[in-house]
């Protein structure tokens, strides 16, 4: 039997991505590139509960990073994002080769502010405010 690779992270960013306005384009890890941003991190939370069948019912704990010259954007991004998470049910987020079954999501940190960070050096460089949110998603797996 082979190892299906788990496509819960890419399932959960095209969801955001097609049903909250985005500033930029949603990215796996720490993307702290030039300019505006949004990015995520994933990682397991707590332990899973295993079930006679073999199956785990686990939760995952999403971080989602954004960086724009206007804090305001970033925090009304984050919150819409939460918000639609939130209000997502199986049907909504679906692993196409079949790795998970989505059960739910909540918010565990609202938006808040991290640093305020500057491109480059020079005097008349545009400062960024950086702020996250995280939010966990309950799958079976």
């Amino acid at each position: 039997m082979s190892q299906v690779d788990l496509d819960l992270n890419v399932r959960v960013a095209d969801y955001i991505s097609a049903n909250v306005k985005l500033f930029d384009t949603l990215t796996l890890g720490n993307d702290y590139a030039p300019g505006m941003s949004l990015s995520y991190t994933l990682q397991p939370a707590g332990p899973a509960t295993r079930y006679y069948d073999g199956r785990r019912r686990r939760s995952f704990a999403f971080a989602i990073t954004a960086k724009h010259p206007n804090g305001i954007v970033c925090i009304n991004t984050l919150s819409a994002i939460m918000d639609i998470m939130e209000n997502a049910t199986p049907i909504s987020i679906k692993s196409e080769n079949g790795s998970f079954k989505f059960i739910s999501a909540k918010m565990t940190t609202s938006p808040e502010f991290l640093a305020t960070v500057q491109d480059d050096d020079g005097q008349d460089a545009q400062k960024y405010g950086v702020y996250q949110g995280a939010f966990s998603v309950q799958v079976i797996i």
